[in-house]
């Protein structure tokens, strides 16, 4: 599933325009790249964890799924 695939998801699932969804999820999106650059651990609870790491002397993103999260 791609961006475009998961904006449509959400667009149907609300009631939403595609625009509107799109722009939601890039809001998402943006956020948690932002915490994780600024090295904040990002929890989203039922889903997983992304963390910051560094490689290279670059900040990366580690995500680890949650124990729950196939169990819906």
């Amino acid at each position: 599933m791609n961006h475009r695939e998961l904006a449509e998801e959400i667009r149907k699932n609300h009631g939403l325009s595609w625009a509107e969804s799109s722009r939601i999820l890039e809001t998402v999106i943006e956020t948690i790249r932002a915490q994780v650059k600024q090295g904040h651990l990002v929890r989203l609870r039922n889903f997983g964890t992304f963390q910051p790491r560094k490689s290279h002397g670059k900040i990366r993103a580690k995500f680890n799924a949650s124990k729950n999260f196939f169990k819906r």
